[in-house]
């Protein structure tokens, strides 16, 4: 108690006390200065890098789901089922023989006039 009253009487407290205080001070490491805000403004960081990654995650995924439906619908535009009724069937998967072969078979025989 006469500490406390010494203390209002000179402004300073006693060197007992400052010693202490002293003491306490050199064995604690020192403080980073981190703010009272220091938690919430962490998390806005990462919930705002999250939120980043998962805009770019959705954009990818949306192009992936993309090119796959342009894919089965060029395949499907592309595929042509056989004729029934018919020996051949020229197509965009063709090759240039068989071009040729339904070619010949079309031309007019003009070889026995």
């Amino acid at each position: 108690m006469w500490i406390k009253e010494r203390a209002t009487q000179d402004g300073e407290l006693p060197a007992e006390v400052q010693s202490v205080f002293r003491g306490y001070r050199e064995a604690l490491p020192d403080f980073d200065g981190a703010a009272p805000d220091f938690m919430p403004k962490l998390w806005q960081r990462i919930e705002s890098q999250q939120k980043a990654t998962y805009s770019l995650w959705r954009l990818a995924s949306g192009f992936v789901t993309g090119s796959v439906a342009l894919s089965a619908i060029l395949a499907c535009a592309l595929w042509t089922p056989p004729q029934p009724g018919s020996k051949k069937q020229i197509n965009a998967n063709s090759n240039y023989v068989e071009v040729l072969d339904d070619a010949y078979d079309d031309a007019p025989d003009t070889a026995n006039i």
